[in-house]
C-alpha cells in the first residue's frame, strides 16, 4: 500500500502551522484499506516486546485507570462495551504498513520523527484533554473521532487528582471537528485536545521529538567526558579575604559559572558530535542482536536490512562525512558513493545492502557495513 499526502502543501504548512497553529486537512489520505484489525492490535498488545496502555474512564477500579501491557486475551473479554482506549506505541516497528506511512513525512527531518501510535476506542473511548510537548499528525483509521482542540498553547493546566493521567481538569475547547477515514489534524506542542470516539475508531498518531535543554547538556557532558575536556578545576588568585570561611559567595558562584560557559564555548565539531550522537542515540546497544562478523565475504553471504530500532544520520562538510548510528559516530572521506550509500541508510525505507551501489568495491564502506553488522544496526535477512 502506498501513503501519499492529498491535498497538501509542504512548503505551505511549514511556514504557516509547523509549530505555530493547528491544521485540520480533509481527506489527507484516500482509497486505502487499515493495514491491522482491532483484533490484531489487541494481538499485538499481547506481546512482551510491545508497549501497550488501556485507558479506562469507566468501567475500571477507579474513574480514568490506567492499566500497562503486555495483556493477556482475557483482559480484553473482561472490558466494557464503552469509554475505553487501546493503545499501542511504535507500531511502525511491528507493521511494515506503518513504517511505509513515515515516508509521507519526509518533509521533516528525519531525527524529528519519534514514532506511530495506534489508538482503539469504542463509542466514547478517550483518554482525556491533555496536552503534548511534541508535535502529532492524528490520522484517522476507521470511524469517526470528535476532536476538540485550542488555538493557542496552555501552559502549567490544572490535572485531575489521583490518577496517573495527565488529565486536564478545566478544558475549554476554541475548535471541533469531526475526523473521518483519511482525514487529518495537526497539533504543535502545548496545544490542548480531547478525542472521543463517535463509533468504534481506530486513529493513528505520528509523533515528533523534541529534545529539552538537559538532553543536549547531558550528551554534550558524555562527549566532553570521552574527550578530556573538561579537565580545567575551579581556581581563585583573588580569593576574597573579607569574608566567612563556612559562606559561598556570589564572587565564587560567578566563577563556577564562568568555568561552565568556557566549557561550552566549544568548537562546532565538538557540538555536532554533541548532536548526532544524541539524536541518533536508540535501544539498540552493542552486541545486542549482532553478529560476529570479520571477513567481506560472510556479509555477501546474506541479505541485510536495518534494525528496526536503529536510527541513522550524517552530517556532510566538503571534504569529510560523519555517520551517526545508535549513538555512535564514523567518519568518512567524503566520495559522491560514500555519501549516497549513507544516504540510503538514513532514509531506511527499502534498504537492502545486497542490492544497494557496489558498496563492496569501497574499503571504507566494506569497514562500515562490518562496523554495523557487528553493532546490530544491520540485521540478516532470515
Amino acid at each position: 500500500m502506498t501513503w501519499v499526502l492529498q491535498n497538501f502543501d509542504s512548503e505551505e504548512f511549514i511556514k504557516r502551522y509547523w509549530q505555530k497553529q493547528p491544521c485540520l486537512v480533509k481527506n489527507a489520505f484516500v482509497d486505502f484499506d487499515s493495514p491491522v484489525s482491532p483484533e490484531e492490535l489487541a494481538g499485538l498488545a499481547c506481546e512482551e516486546e510491545v508497549h501497550s496502555r488501556l485507558v479506562l474512564e469507566k468501567g475500571g477500579a477507579s474513574p480514568w485507570q490506567l492499566r500497562y501491557g503486555p495483556f493477556e486475551e482475557t483482559d480484553f473479554l473482561s472490558l466494557p462495551e464503552t469509554h475505553y482506549s487501546l493503545l499501542v506505541s511504535e507500531c511502525e516497528k511491528w507493521i511494515p504498513e506503518f513504517n511505509e506511512l513515515l515516508e509521507a513525512f519526509r518533509f521533516l527531518p528525519t531525527w524529528r520523527i519519534d514514532d506511530v501510535m495506534l489508538s482503539y476506542a469504542p463509542p466514547g473511548g478517550s483518554v482525556g484533554p491533555h496536552t503534548d510537548e511534541y508535535d502529532v499528525f492524528l490520522l484517522q483509521i476507521e470511524g469517526q473521532r470528535s476532536w476538540q482542540y485550542t488555538d493557542q498553547r496552555v501552559d502549567s493546566p490544572t490535572l485531575l487528582a489521583n490518577t496517573d493521567l495527565a488529565i486536564m481538569q478545566d478544558f475549554v475547547a476554541d475548535r471541533q471537528a469531526i475526523l473521518e477515514p483519511g482525514d487529518m489534524l495537526y497539533l504543535p506542542p502545548g496545544i490542548a485536545h480531547h478525542g472521543v470516539a463517535i463509533d468504534p475508531c481506530l486513529t493513528c498518531s505520528v509523533g515528533f521529538r523534541a529534545p529539552t535543554a538537559a538532553d543536549v547538556l547531558e550528551s554534550f557532558t558524555l562527549e566532553v567526558d570521552r574527550k578530556e575536556l573538561g579537565l580545567q578545576r575551579y581556581s581563585d588568585p583573588d580569593l576574597e579575604t573579607n569574608r566567612h570561611p563556612g559562606e559561598i559567595t556570589d564572587v565564587e558562584i560567578n566563577r563556577f559559572r564562568r568555568l561552565v560557559m568556557k566549557l561550552l564555548e566549544q568548537p562546532q565539531e565538538q557540538w555536532l558530535d554533541t548532536v548526532g550522537k544524541l539524536l541518533s542515540d536508540s535501544l539498540v546497544n552493542e552486541g545486542a542482536d549482532a553478529v560476529s562478523i570479520t571477513d567481506i565475504s560472510e556479509l555477501k553471504t546474506n541479505d541485510w536490512s536495518i534494525n528496526p530500532d536503529s536510527k541513522m544520520l550524517y552530517h556532510c562538510s566538503g571534504s569529510q562525512i560523519r555517520f551517526y548510528y545508535n549513538g555512535q559516530m564514523i567518519e568518512l572521506p567524503y566520495t559522491n558513493i560514500r555519501l549516497e550509500f549513507v544516504q540510503q541508510l538514513c532514509t531506511h525505507s527499502d534498504f537492502c545492502l545486497d542490492s544497494t551501489l557496489e558498496w563492496h568495491k569501497d574499503k571504507i564502506l566494506r569497514q562500515l557495513c562490518l562496523s554495523l553488522a557487528n553493532s546490530g544496526a544491520i540485521l540478516p535477512i532470515e
